[in-house]
């Protein structure tokens, strides 16, 4: 912990580093090089903010009009195989084991694997140019005036990949109270685990409309608004806690600019390939665990489930909360999935699918036009404000347990973001009923 005298000394030598760096000539360089130029614009308060938002919008923008056509691709050759199992299983429980459970659910989420792949390329492009870092210096100012340092946005920006990273990567940050108060909002960052829901909620219920002529659509905005609408909550309570349990010294924010550089193909290559199997991986272990769980669960009693799945084990469970998430415009098939997200943000997707027998013969071809059927406009924005907020992910939970060493912490920011949710959802959900929606 950098205080009292510690910190006199990183000043002390922070002001003896600026000294001698003015007096140092600039002999046998360039007197203007180009990345001094470049900085001029990247690292100014006003401009470099202005160009982060036009690179975000632009990642944004990418993820949806670049992914869609594999993820049409992608949906083709799982009703293909869907339609292609359906014929070749006699069985009919192991039929709808295979197609209603596992393709169902594994297969509604590997589809969302390109939208993954395209968000990563362009985090590992700004990385590898060296950009982030400098973004981070620009980010500082936003992070000060919070009461954090700027060792902070690099964990923060770390957890819009994954929330676990994000917090171990707050060991770096010497003051004990700002390295809780990061890990405590570090979930409110939206994590590549929340893309699959959003683009499929978005996609169902926002046109794509144009906002900026073709250089941004509504959904691309929506979906920005929803990243803001994290931050944002992050803000907000990182300055509540840093004014209150866990107020600090300011500390001096220090850290290298490196070179611009031009990444090479085979380094953005390897990030793509190591993100995609972490995601292949969640969907064959975790997603496909949960899948065949809830199969059974739904497919069990027979004798009552045969025609009508809520008298099923799921059925049950979802009747049972209904009454308290109903105010939100939740219903027991979304009550079913918010408990099975729990293990992982995007397992709501195969949930839903699994519940709407999305590929199965008779019903819905896609998970998209399931949810069209079954939810309505303002349960879908209900359903996205509280993936927003809530914190679904059994890993975090356990990673933010061992970082402080306890479940003090854990536990207050699990029930902290739930809160916030419920409290959102029931905000947005009554007064869009209240207006007519």
């Amino acid at each position: 912990m950098l205080e009292g005298p510690n910190l006199k000394e990183v000043q002390t030598r922070q002001a003896r580093a600026t000294q001698i760096s003015r007096s140092v000539t600039r002999q046998g360089l360039a007197p203007h090089p180009w990345t001094d130029k470049v900085d001029a614009v990247v690292l100014h308060p006003i401009g470099g903010s202005i160009l982060f938002l036009l690179v975000v919008l632009l990642v944004f923008q990418s993820i949806f009009t670049w992914a869609k056509p594999l993820m049409d691709g992608l949906q083709t050759l799982i009703s293909l195989l869907g339609a292609f199992l359906s014929s070749h299983i006699p069985n009919v429980l192991a039929k709808s084991l295979v197609v209603d459970g596992v393709l169902a659910g594994v297969g509604s989420v590997i589809i969302f694997l390109p939208q993954i792949l395209i968000l990563f390329f362009f985090i590992g492009l700004l990385e590898h140019t060296g950009y982030m870092a400098r973004a981070a210096f620009v980010m500082d100012r936003v992070m000060s005036r919070i009461g954090l340092q700027g060792k902070s946005f690099l964990p923060l920006l770390s957890s819009y990949a994954c929330a676990v990273p994000g917090i171990m990567a707050t060991r770096t940050i010497e003051n004990r109270r700002d390295r809780i108060a990061t890990i405590f909002i570090a979930p409110f960052m939206t994590c590549s685990a929340r893309l699959p829901v959003y683009t499929l909620l978005i996609g169902a219920f926002v046109p794509n409309h144009r906002v900026l002529g073709h250089w941004l659509g509504l959904q691309a905005a929506v979906l920005l608004g929803l990243y803001l609408l994290g931050f944002l909550a992050a803000v907000v309570t990182a300055a509540a806690l840093k004014n209150s349990i866990l107020k600090s010294d300011p500390i001096p924010f220090m850290m290298e600019i490196p070179p611009y550089r031009l990444p090479t193909v085979r380094t953005l290559l390897l990030l793509m390939w190591d993100r995609s199997k972490v995601f292949l991986r969640r969907a064959g272990t975790v997603i496909l665990a949960v899948s065949i769980l809830l199969w059974f669960l739904l497919a069990f009693p027979r004798a009552e489930a045969a025609r009508d799945i809520q008298a099923s084990y799921a059925g049950r469970i979802g009747t049972f909360l209904e009454p308290a998430i109903k105010p939100l415009g939740f219903d027991w098939r979304i009550g079913v999935g918010l408990v099975s997200a729990q293990a992982a943000r995007e397992v709501i997707i195969a949930t839903l699918s699994t519940i709407y027998r999305v590929g199965a013969p008779g019903e819905h071809a896609t998970i998209r036009e399931a949810i069209l059927n079954h939810v309505t406009p303002l349960t879908g924005i209900s359903l996205l404000v509280w993936f927003a907020f809530a914190l679904q992910c059994t890993s975090t939970l356990a990673v933010a347990r061992r970082e402080t060493g306890g479940w003090k912490w854990p536990a207050g920011m699990f029930l902290f973001m739930t809160g916030i949710a419920y409290l959102s959802c029931l905000v947005v959900f009554q007064a869009g009923k209240a207006m007519g929606f």
